[in-house]
């Protein structure tokens, strides 16, 4: 309503009170055109030059035909830019965008050897893409764009369910690796490679035994 409103303004501005006053934006037009007409046989009679009248005349003519246009371009439904297009557009873009970082997380991560303490704890202590600290980040994220509809809760989203799955046997790991057991690291690693697959899975991703001969 208040594009609409100024764009009626900027066109009762453009021209005199009296040569335009729609009373709708189609009125509008005939009666800038007839006022118009009325000031070019008033120049005539008051000895105007006939090229300044005509002139004028195109003028008001012009001006008339542009408040028409706006008047009807401002009353236009407005179209969002979102919905379910919108929507599936920037969900495809976000699995694009997080399926790199989730393939190079998980690479590294099935490539470790679970009973090299040092192996395991660089992998956690990584901030760069391939290490954990990316991945955890990468992970939930891509899950999160395996959605029907904008308003159902990630928690209520199978894909997060199996990466909140996967990332509890990871927390094990962590706990086994802080005591420096390796039989326990061991142990919970291959729980977490087994978990992992059923994640893979949910985001369409290749399974960890693919992924271990790309």
């Amino acid at each position: 309503m208040h594009a609409a409103s100024i764009l009626l303004l900027f066109g009762a501005f453009c021209q005199p009170a009296a040569s335009f006053q729609p009373s709708s934006s189609t009125s509008g037009r005939f009666t800038s055109i007839q006022a118009a007409r009325v000031s070019h046989h008033e120049a005539d009679s008051n000895g105007i030059g006939s090229a300044t009248t005509r002139r004028s005349f195109a003028e008001d003519l012009v001006k008339g035909s542009i408040g028409f246009s706006l008047a009807n371009l401002a009353s236009l439904p407005a179209y969002a830019s979102g919905g379910a297009t919108a929507g599936g557009a920037y969900l495809l873009s976000a699995k694009q965008r997080y399926n790199k970082r989730v393939l190079a997380g998980v690479k590294s991560f099935l490539t470790l050897d679970a009973r090299n303490l040092n192996e395991v704890n660089a992998f956690f202590e990584s901030t760069d893409e391939g290490g954990w600290e990316d991945l955890t980040a990468a992970g939930y994220l891509l899950a999160n764009a395996f959605r029907t509809t904008s308003t159902k809760a990630p928690d209520a989203l199978p894909s997060v369910k199996k990466w909140k799955a996967f990332a509890k046997e990871i927390e094990l790991v962590k706990r086994a690796l802080s005591k420096k057991d390796s039989e326990k690291v061991f142990t919970a690693y291959k729980s977490a490679e087994e978990t992992l697959d059923a994640y893979l899975d949910a985001v369409e991703l290749p399974s960890g035994m693919e992924l271990k001969k790309m």
